[in-house]
């Protein structure tokens, strides 16, 4: 099975409606397979000490500037993994400052910065969704089961997003 999905992972709770686009909380819950089918600005869950934020639109993974806002404390990991276009990566920040971002697409990579982290060494190979569970696992120390597995709150921006937001 192949995975077509992204977001933010943040240790602790996360103020949702600081999440870029202003969203508002519509109160309907949701599946992951669902955030992503159903047109979503975002789906936010609670699973073990770390909130994860679905972003179909990709308005905060990969965003530096969007992670300071929602984590300025702590440790977040932004993640991409889709099996279809071969794009798999992640981005490792603490306390909102990036330390690591590597992006593979189709077997090369695309993007990297900071140095390699211990918890890389002995990962799978990066050219597939392995690797990148085996790094939110790593990195949270929740599975991604968890968060393929639990239920979202869906949360629908009032405001259109923008480069410059």
């Amino acid at each position: 099975m192949g995975w077509k999905v992204n977001g933010l992972i943040v240790e602790g709770p996360v103020d949702a409606a600081r999440l870029p686009g202003r969203p508002r909380d519509t109160g309907q819950t949701l599946d992951i397979d669902a955030v992503y089918e159903h047109p979503c600005d975002y789906g936010i869950a609670v699973v073990g000490g770390w909130t994860f934020v679905a972003d179909p639109e990709f308005r905060v993974s990969f965003n530096d500037d969007a992670v300071l806002q929602v984590s300025p404390k702590g440790r977040a990991l932004a993640w991409v993994t889709n099996s279809v276009s071969t794009l798999h990566g992640f981005a490792w920040y603490v306390d909102g400052a990036p330390i690591r971002r590597v992006v593979y697409a189709e077997g090369e990579v695309v993007d990297e910065s900071g140095e390699q982290l211990r918890e890389e060494a002995l990962a799978p190979e990066p050219l597939s969704e392995d690797y990148v569970f085996e790094m939110i696992e790593r990195l949270t120390g929740e599975g991604w089961g968890g968060g393929a597995d639990a239920m979202y709150r869906v949360w629908t921006c009032t405001e259109r997003v923008t480069a410059e937001n």
